[in-house]
């Protein structure tokens, strides 16, 4: 899996991942790691609710870090609450596909390393339904599987 994979009260919405990167924001006690990923809309196979307004979902999440070396990245879990609910703004754990969203319950897991900068590293997370903004759906599910460039 390479791609963005929204699962939802009425089936899973696949998208692709035009670009992932994760970078290192700040220094010293507010050192983050920042992930971002943006799709393309090109094959994106969205649910029949969705298919007539189609989106290029985007995520951002910051986690806080006490020091990041390169070399000791594969392995690390890291885990980000995020919201408590859909009300509360968030800027560091966000989603957007029509507008933007919290993400919650991050879980990032850096699974392998190809090269200097690449590395294979799976996010889920779970934020309101992309297309019901009133509660009445379960919350989506977000994976997210790829490659990313990895910048410190």
């Amino acid at each position: 899996m390479s791609d963005l994979q929204i699962h939802r009260f009425n089936g899973t919405e696949h998208f692709a991942i035009g670009v992932a990167k994760c970078f290192t924001v700040g220094s010293g006690d507010d050192l983050m790691l920042w992930f971002e990923i943006e799709t393309v809309r090109d094959g994106a196979q969205p649910c029949d609710d969705t298919a007539g307004f189609l989106a290029a979902p985007n995520a951002e999440l910051g986690i806080p870090i006490s020091a990041f070396d390169i070399n000791d990245f594969v392995g690390h879990e890291f885990h980000r609450v995020g919201t408590a609910n859909d009300d509360e703004d968030s800027c560091e754990a966000i989603f957007y596909y029509y507008e933007h969203q919290p993400l919650r319950d991050n879980r990032v897991t850096v699974l392998s390393r190809s090269g200097d900068r690449t590395f294979r590293i799976r996010w889920t997370a779970r934020t309101q339904d992309v297309n019901h903004y009133d509660g009445s759906k379960p919350d989506a599910q977000i994976e997210i599987e790829c490659n990313f460039d990895v910048r410190p």
